[in-house]
């Protein structure tokens, strides 16, 4: 606890001495609020943004990396109770973060979530984070919030033809030997009303694999000490822009790879589990304006996830494999009409139409489901604009398919935006959400046996799941302070019925049997502080998150697993006068999380700290940018080990130690 004081303090202290003017960046246009371009400052709704500079100034190479700064986002890295890299909000996991690109829902389904491992950075221009119930606009799957991915776009102001495009290449490398190398490039072409892109990476590393010796094989076996990853990802587009609007094209293939080892013990060391993913999309995409006030919009895209999972169980002398291969393949399309009405109202409306499927080992043929939505959302701006009220509704159809019932929901939403001062903004949002089972969760079988006692199991699908609804408010105040910093304090209570969780049916057999099912009420709550700065040469932040999730089990409410209770995140970059390099720092802290809801079991607490240097080179009117970071700086510390004496490193899986990386862009 006196080390938790110590670091706080320390942040505290370190951002209590900014004392310069604040540069405003609420001119970056956003769309994920209300399906609507406008500035941050404009959006009724709060909404966060990672720019493309913070990315590369992080070094984060994939969604998971690039969000993990922000304040109220949980991202949690594969470790013995979660093989792959998730993304939680407001209590919620990441199955109820609903992940878009370009406002085009993520293919996947790992546990009903995106696979958001496989997401690179390359392509980005920045992400919209929106936090809490966005179900009214977003459908299904979006109780906990949305990320909505923006992708660059070819520009030319100029005209003629011009091209841009950019080289990267990273080499890292740990003090325990674990290796990555990344390369990425992208090249843009943009005339007059024909533009295009294409864009691509691949990250690799080999993982480090080491020998433990086994009493019951009588030999050594081998086992992944860090984990093997791979990710390959090629995106396209193309469109054609002109005064009546526009129309467009995309494709994308990715391919991924992550093998590891959870287990601590030697024995079970050589039980190696492995995920296979492979993603396809395309669509088109485009845009009518019939005058200034009224234009359509719309999309249809098809989508193809192939997840295969291998186990490679030891048991003494000889080895059991367990394969399980599944292919989800689902259509989305939708149509949107906005018209202005006047100068202070706005009416959106909008179609949409959602076929899922998905075939596995576990069931015979393919499975589906289909839902139809409408929404409508009308936004007033009254007072000179000082109040703008947001009020809509959606309304969802799925029909009776594949034995299950016909599903009917309708989620309202009522958000306001109200500024008494010039300086002083307050956000209130209220929504109803809602989440339909996934296939998954309705069919699914899931050998889940790489990991010893309670992570070796059997988990059973339910296909009499029912929907689960959940009612949400969120409060925040933004304060710029004498043009010094600005402050946002937010807070947000969610309440949530027939939530879906893992129950277990049968301890007393190995592996355990688990099954999906309703549980009758839960809540979660809770809210935090965030403090910027952003000037020429300096800007900082730092954010701290309170999060509180509770069931109720017959009579009495039990505070539920795997939630991080307190969070504290801060950035912090400098650009270093005369020699023109910039210096940046982050560190982020996770409190311990309960590993079975009213149990007092936990995980270690998590404490990550990295440290970087860039220098920008102007070459014949192009940029070479050559950089060096160092991440896990404190090589594992962490305050408080977990209730079976599991520090960070051990959970958590961080074998690979402090990793140091050099890397360089070139654009042009």
């Amino acid at each position: 606890m006196k080390n938790f004081q110590f670091l706080t303090m320390a942040f505290l202290s370190f951002f209590s001495t900014i004392a310069f003017a604040q540069n405003s960046d609420e001119d970056v246009i956003v769309v994920s609020a209300g399906k609507i371009e406008q500035s941050v400052g404009d959006a009724v709704e709060s909404v966060q943004v990672v720019s493309a500079e913070e990315i590369r100034k992080s070094g984060a190479k994939t969604l998971t990396e690039a969000v993990k700064g922000l304040p109220g986002v949980t991202v949690k890295g594969a470790s013995a109770a979660n093989p792959v890299d998730s993304i939680s909000m407001q209590g919620f996991d990441s199955d109820y973060v609903k992940v878009l690109v370009d406002g085009i829902a993520v293919s996947g389904d790992i546990g009903g979530s995106t696979a958001v491992f496989q997401i690179p950075v390359e392509d980005i221009d920045h992400i919209e984070v929106v936090q809490g119930a966005s179900s009214a606009l977003y459908g299904s799957d979006a109780m906990g919030g949305v990320i909505n991915i923006i992708t660059k776009k070819a520009q030319n102001e100029y005209g003629g033809v011009k091209i841009h495009g950019s080289l990267s290449e990273e080499f890292s490398y740990s003090i325990e030997r674990d290796l990555r190398n990344y390369t990425a490039a992208s090249v843009s072409a943009a005339g007059e009303n024909l533009s295009g892109a294409v864009s691509g990476s691949f990250d690799f590393a080999p993982g480090v694999k080491k020998k433990t010796y086994d009493a019951l094989a009588e030999d050594k076996i081998e086992y992944f000490e860090t984990a093997r990853k791979r990710l390959a990802f090629l995106r396209g587009t193309a469109a054609w822009q002109d005064d009546w609007g526009k129309i467009g094209a995309f494709g994308l293939f990715s391919d991924a790879l992550q093998k590891s080892n959870f287990s601590a013990t030697g024995f079970d060391k050589g039980t190696t589990m492995e995920y296979d993913t492979r993603r396809i999309e395309g669509g088109v995409n485009g845009e009518w304006n019939y005058d200034s006030d009224l234009s359509f919009s719309g999309f249809s895209s098809v989508k193809n996830f192939r997840l295969k999972t291998e186990q490679d169980i030891l048991a003494g002398t000889s080895s059991t494999e367990k394969d399980n291969d599944s292919s989800f393949i689902d259509w989305e399309s939708e149509a949107r009409t906005f018209w202005r009405m006047s100068d202070s109202n706005l009416i959106l409306f909008g179609l949409n139409g959602n076929l899922q499927t998905i075939s596995g080992d576990s069931f015979d043929g393919r499975e589906k489901q289909f839902l139809a939505s409408a929404f409508l959302q009308d936004t007033v701006s009254i007072f000179d604009g000082r109040l703008q009220i947001v009020s809509g509704a959606r309304a969802d159809f799925s029909p009776k398919m594949n034995g299950s019932d016909a599903v009917f929901m309708a989620t309202p939403k009522f958000s306001a935006k109200f500024a008494p001062a010039e300086k002083t903004v307050v956000r209130f949002s209220y929504g109803m959400g809602y989440k339909t089972p996934t296939l998954k969760q309705k069919y699914w079988e899931f050998h889940h046996s790489y990991a010893p006692g309670e992570g070796n199991f059997v988990l059973y699908g339910n296909p009499d799941l029912k929907s689960e609804k959940s009612q949400s408010v969120n409060l925040s105040v933004e304060q710029n302070v004498a043009n010094l910093f600005k402050i946002d304090a937010s807070g947000y209570f969610n309440y949530v019925l027939d939530m879906i969780d893992s129950v277990v049916t049968d301890a007393n057999t190995s592996p355990q049997t688990r099954t999906y099912e309703n549980i009758d009420k839960a809540i979660t709550y809770g809210g935090g502080v965030y403090i910027s700065t952003k000037l020429d040469r300096f800007d900082g932040k730092i954010g701290y998150s309170y999060t509180g999730a509770r069931q109720k089990e017959g009579e009495e409410w039990l505070d539920m697993a795997l939630r991080v209770t307190h969070r504290i995140a801060a950035d912090a970059s400098y650009l270093i006068p005369e020699i023109e390099t910039k210096a940046n720092v982050s560190a982020e802290w996770n409190s311990r999380q309960r590993l079975a809801a009213g149990e007092s079991e936990y995980t270690p607490d998590y404490l990550m700290l990295g440290a970087g240097i860039s220098k920008e080179f102007d070459i014949s009117g192009k940029s070479l940018e050559i950089y060096f970071r160092a991440d896990n700086i404190l090589n594992n510390l962490n305050f408080r080990d977990g209730t079976d004496g599991q520090d960070q490193e051990e959970y958590f899986g961080l074998n690979a130690g402090t990793t140091f990386s050099l890397g360089g862009r070139f654009r042009f």
